[in-house]
């Protein structure tokens, strides 16, 4: 409740009529009856301070991505993000995707709509812009790639429990080295 100059006078004079017209004891000396503009003067003077009230939200920080080794500084860094009831690493199962475009072979980027809970990150660099990432014959990847944590697999895709990392006020960066 926002309390203004305007309405502290205004409540003062309110008070003021209805407490006249309450019936009090006689005062048994004259010094004890205080004029009514006495009163209004003194309380005009009175300042009332009203502190605001104290916000619990958590102050939003964005997720930070630091990604190094990239292969190119002209194509385009896909982000893939997923939570923990989306299939890892399935592309068609991701909880979101983010482009960025990088002016060196470094990329820092924010991300900030995520909420702070427990994510994955699987992230390719599109080196030929096709849209999807290449792979050869066996299905490994023919462009460059990363998992957070900066797992690297050895014979198959890693699991969510590889790569998860809890995103809060706390832990807001994801540091993650391309596999070329």
């Amino acid at each position: 409740m926002k309390i203004t100059s305007t309405l502290i006078p205004a409540a003062m004079a309110a008070l003021l009529l209805i407490l006249s017209q309450c019936k009090s004891p006689t005062p048994t000396s004259e010094a004890a009856v205080q004029p009514v503009a006495d009163t209004i003067e003194k309380i005009d003077s009175v300042k009332i301070a009203v502190a605001p009230a104290a916000d619990t939200t958590p102050t939003r920080v964005p997720l930070t991505l630091v990604i190094t080794n990239l292969a190119s500084a002209k194509a385009p860094v896909i982000v893939g993000v997923y939570g923990t009831k989306n299939k890892f690493p399935d592309p068609k199962d991701q909880l979101k995707v983010y482009k960025f475009m990088p002016d060196s072979i470094s990329l820092t980027a924010t991300i900030t709509d995520l909420p702070f809970d427990t994510y994955a990150l699987a992230i390719y660099q599109d080196v030929n812009s096709n849209g999807k990432i290449d792979k050869n014959l066996i299905g490994i990847p023919t462009e460059p790639y990363a998992f957070s944590n900066n797992y690297k697999p050895t014979v198959k895709a890693p699991a969510f429990k590889n790569c998860q990392f809890a995103y809060g006020t706390s832990n807001s960066t994801v540091n993650m080295k391309m596999i070329k």
